[in-house]
């Protein structure tokens, strides 16, 4: 029995020998940076871990080169491990949430982020600078009405209960607003402006102009066409009517009225469209310019800036076509999202979701693309609509498995509004741009992007009333997560084989 399991461990060094280069030893340090960024909110015994460290430094005489390898390895684990353990902040008097559940405290901050304007409230993120005069650091999130209204980078003074976030049976608030740095919040608290906001403020500007677009389509449009085109090109959801909110969740077509991946590679595919006729590398600059330009417009918060790096990344890969590569800078990208705030591995929905999409993308947008290849590529229908399946078909498990919730009519539901979504935005960009600098032209583009925005609406509608369109699944398990992409991986590599196989044949 001895003997069998040294023939087996003599086999899988010799595996790893073949295996040995340059692109198999990224890879595998970048998953084993990510493996670690898992394990950090679990306890590791450390004596056995530096144990583990000098037994494999003493083999370095005997397989050098393997275990120099399984060396680095175990270095990126403990780096990922590291890093989680770093950002975790240790809870002192000089932390704003030493002093949750304590009773009611006066705090004083600037509002240092864009604020979350929605139907029935106001939510602000208040970064601390004294708590009843002592000096404290640290975010608090304060929940109010809607009205007064408050700007970025203005100074408050802010008296209420200071709160840990609650934790649900299947949501942890808490977690969700630790990936922002939250550990504190107030509800309802008395609220006294101090200081108005700088306006030489980078951020002030952007959010003046964010807002600025948004009262120009709000001229342009009704609601819920107005609200609905703020949400597919700025994110914002704050005008959407619950019961068309509720319809989207129904069919599966939240995705389209939140800046992800999706969008960002939708925008991607728009530009590519547009500047078809320039030159390869031209057109390449022009387009990521326009994203990061995007980005900055909207904002830059940190969902958007990591939706825009996935939609690169998918540009990229359409441009190259050269897919071991472009995992490795996917992997090499999650790493350095990781590596500035290793909770979104685990509470960022956003984060999984457009990693998983971008995904989708690079390996299984190139079959969808061949399926579909008789539809017409006229304003990119064909491309959105491959990317629209092949993003659901990575996504989906994960959205079950978060959510539990399976939208039986969202394939369907996809379908038909993928070909509309570029035009929306393409139409409702241009008719809002063109209008602030000749009000007639505008006007006219408007009512285009005005049908296209109603017939989504319409067919979102009509799905949502399908019986059973939405059916109630509960969580799926890590197993069953487990084996759908492992099936999946299957599905991709033996056609990967056949493609290969029929091109050998041919030739």
């Amino acid at each position: 029995m001895l003997k069998c399991h040294w023939i087996l461990i003599l086999g899988f060094w010799h595996f790893i020998q073949v295996l040995m280069n340059k692109s198999f030893i990224v890879t595998s340090s970048l998953l084993s940076f990510l493996l670690g960024v898992f394990l950090g909110p679990f306890e590791l015994n450390q004596a056995y871990l530096f144990l583990l460290t000098l037994v494999l430094l003493s083999l370095i005489p005997l397989w050098k080169k393997q275990v120099l390898f399984f060396l680095l390895i175990v270095l990126c684990v403990l780096g990922g491990y590291g890093r989680y353990q770093m950002f975790t902040p240790t809870i002192n008097e000089q932390l704003l949430s030493f002093y949750n559940e304590q009773g009611k405290f006066t705090v004083l901050g600037k509002i240092c982020a864009e604020p979350d304007r929605r139907n029935d409230k106001t939510n602000l993120t208040l970064c601390a600078e004294s708590l009843d005069g002592r000096e404290v650091t640290g975010k608090l999130l304060i929940s109010k009405p809607v009205y007064p209204e408050f700007k970025y980078g203005e100074k408050l003074k802010v008296s209420g209960k200071l709160l840990t976030p609650i934790e649900f049976d299947t949501f942890s608030y808490k977690d969700y607003l630790a990936r922002y740095g939250i550990h504190s919040v107030i509800y309802n608290p008395f609220i006294e402006k101090v200081a108005e906001t700088n306006k030489f403020s980078f951020f002030y500007w952007i959010f003046r102009f964010k807002e600025s677009y948004e009262s120009l389509i709000n001229r342009l449009w009704h609601e819920p066409q107005a609200s609905f085109l703020a949400g597919l090109l700025l994110g914002s959801r704050k005008g959407i009517p619950e019961n068309l909110m509720e319809d989207f969740n129904t069919t599966g077509l939240t995705h389209i009225i939140a800046i992800s991946g999706y969008n960002i590679t939708l925008i991607i595919v728009i530009l590519a469209a547009i500047f078809k006729p320039l030159p390869r590398k031209l057109k390449f600059c022009l387009t990521v310019f326009s994203i990061v330009s995007f980005t900055i417009l909207v904002g830059a918060s940190a969902a958007v800036v990591r939706a825009s790096i996935m939609g690169i990344i998918s540009l990229i890969a359409l441009q190259s076509g050269r897919q071991s590569q472009i995992s490795i800078v996917l992997l090499l990208s999650a790493v350095l999202m990781l590596a500035v705030n290793p909770l979104i591995l685990r509470s960022d929905v956003g984060f999984q979701l457009s990693f998983l999409a971008t995904l989708g993308l690079i390996y299984v947008s190139p079959y969808f693309e061949k399926f579909l290849s008789f539809l017409p590529n006229t304003l990119a229908i064909r491309e959105s609509l491959s990317m629209t399946l092949s993003a659901q078909v990575t996504a989906v498990p994960l959205i079950l498995s978060t959510f539990g919730r399976l939208s039986l009519i969202s394939p369907l539901a996809n379908l038909l509004v993928a070909p509309a979504i570029p035009l929306s935005m393409l139409f409702g960009f241009l008719a809002s741009a063109i209008y602030a600098i000749f009000p007639p032209l505008g006007t006219i583009l408007s009512w285009i992007a005005w049908l296209t925005l109603e017939y989504i609406i319409k067919v979102t509608e009509l799905c949502a009333a399908i019986p059973l369109a939405s059916v109630e699944t509960g969580t799926v398990g890590t197993i069953w997560l487990f084996t759908y992409y492992l099936l999946l991986t299957l599905l991709l590599v033996v056609g990967k084989q056949r493609i290969k196989k029929s091109i050998n044949q041919n030739y």
